[in-house]
């Protein structure tokens, strides 16, 4: 028998290249594939287990008529039913032999207090389980000091951990600092915390970082405490030099009588390519320093910009590898101009409600995506603009809050011959899409955020048809567009 009509040269594929042939595949094409030999339904048994998400949630439906219940007895009801559930869940894993990549443990309130008295993260973080997890995602209660020990426990003994979740419902924003959370992890590589500040952040392969909490500099440099070491001899601080891309939602806090922390804190970024500021303000010295500092920056976000001189913005002339950037708001009546920048490499501008001097614009022509939410008066220098410095857009995000504003920049988007993607958000009156133009060089029309009586009128409408090829309806509780970095469904 010629043993070579056996061979398949399939079966000297790597894994690895077998998995990214499955994941092409629909799970009809799986299953079939699954059938032709026992070697390939093992790869595909142990594909899919890696796929699997291990989900503990709080979701609790009462089979009694809860109408003829009082609060407590709801609430001891739902307590029961919740501990019969986590019951069941400790159960499973200690006899499961299924291999989990993802765990989502997702509770808040009811389930709080049964997840303490059951154990179920210690059971959860069990040396067999551990080792094989990528992916932990932890929505907890309003208690982070309850839980915090086992889970740095946990984080610093998983050798394959990735990417970290972790969200507190905390009520009480000045007690998120946990001084029991010290997430330690060689090889986890993303981490987002709501909630809660860790004492100490040191994971040397961790590339992305964001955070939901008010930070206390001083903490994060290692200052707050005399020398860096608080009253129980326990050094606090992040490791963040490593840091490629870092979103902070809340403000940055810091003592008035060192306010040289916070450009020490940003001097540490020089890796960053993501920048992404919210809440905290930067004030024109910090927007310098981080000029200087972080010069490799592909994309920067700031929430609010304090600044004394007009062309503050003349240092973002310092990041010559910038493609993004977005301004939200500016504490003071001078407009923002761009005439002193100069970044040829610039392609996305997101511009909030805001005093700009137009005109300056005319300095990064080298962009074909912006967003833009004008005043409730629109003045003739962003008309000119769009018209003009602007016409060769492909890309334009419109946040049309008030009628005269939809009416007067709808009427030159005809001269954008460019354009391909428009966007237009918060249409809360009809006349809005009525004053919409014929765009014959449109390909796609993105209707987000609008109004019930909006929607009902003009979806599937057969006269808005005619003027735009493609429209796409979003509605405000689908979670599509991603403010932060404009990673959304409309990017072309």
């Amino acid at each position: 028998m010629d043993t070579s009509l056996s061979y398949c040269p399939m079966d000297g594929l790597p894994i690895e290249i077998v998995e990214m042939i499955f994941d092409r595949l629909d799970l009809e094409s799986l299953k079939s594939l699954s059938l032709t030999c026992h070697r390939w339904e093992r790869l595909f048994f142990q594909y899919c287990s890696r796929r699997f998400v291990l989900r503990i949630d709080e979701k609790i439906t009462l089979d009694v008529d809860v109408a003829f219940m009082n609060y407590e007895d709801r609430r001891m009801e739902k307590y029961l039913l919740c501990e019969e559930k986590m019951k069941v869940a400790v159960i499973m894993l200690e006899q499961t032999q299924r291999v989990y990549r993802t765990v989502h443990i997702d509770f808040h309130l009811e389930l709080a207090t049964v997840i303490y008295k059951l154990k179920i993260l210690n059971r959860l973080f069990k040396p067999h389980l551990l080792q094989q997890l990528t992916v932990l995602k932890l929505d907890m209660g309003n208690d982070p000091v309850m839980h915090a020990s086992d889970i740095s426990r946990a984080v610093q003994k998983m050798e394959n951990l990735q990417e970290l979740y972790i969200a507190f419902n905390v009520r009480t924003p000045h007690t998120t600092e946990c001084y029991t959370m010290h997430l330690v992890n060689p090889t986890l590589q993303k981490l987002v915390i709501k909630g809660i500040t860790p004492y100490v952040v040191d994971c040397a392969n961790l590339w992305k970082l964001d955070v939901a909490e008010s930070l206390h500099v001083e903490s994060i440099i290692g200052g707050k405490l005399q020398r860096g070491v608080d009253f129980t001899g326990h050094e606090c601080y992040w490791k963040i030099d490593q840091l490629t891309e870092l979103s902070i939602v809340n403000d940055l806090k810091f003592n008035l009588t060192t306010r040289s922390s916070i450009l020490r804190f940003y001097r540490q970024l020089c890796n960053v390519t993501r920048l992404y500021l919210y809440g905290h303000t930067l004030t024109q010295e910090t927007l310098q320093v981080i000029c200087e500092s972080c010069v490799q920056l592909e994309e920067f976000t700031i929430g609010n910009l304090q600044m004394d001189d007009p062309n503050a913005l003349r240092y973002l002339s310092n990041l010559p590898n910038l493609r993004q950037f977005g301004i939200w708001k500016i504490l003071n009546g001078n407009p923002l101009s761009f005439a002193s920048v100069k970044l040829p490499k610039l392609e996305k501008l997101l511009l909030g409600c805001m005093a700009i001097d137009w005109p300056s614009l005319a300095s990064v022509r080298s962009i074909s995506w912006l967003k833009i939410k004008p005043g409730p008066v629109i003045d003739a220098p962003i008309c000119r603009a769009l018209s003009g410095t602007f016409a060769h857009l492909r890309f334009l995000w419109i946040d049309v809050h008030t009628t005269r504003v939809a009416r007067e920049l709808l009427a030159q988007l005809p001269q954008m011959h460019w354009l391909e993607t428009l966007v237009l958000e918060n249409i809360v009156h009809l006349r809005t899409l009525k004053t919409l133009p014929a765009l014959p060089q449109l390909e796609r029309l993105i209707i987000y955020r609008c109004s019930k009586k909006v929607y009902e009128r003009y979806y599937n409408n057969e006269a808005l048809a005619k003027l735009v090829r493609d429209i796409r309806w979003v509605r405000a509780g689908q979670k599509i567009v991603e403010e932060r970095g404009i990673k959304d469904s409309f990017e072309c």
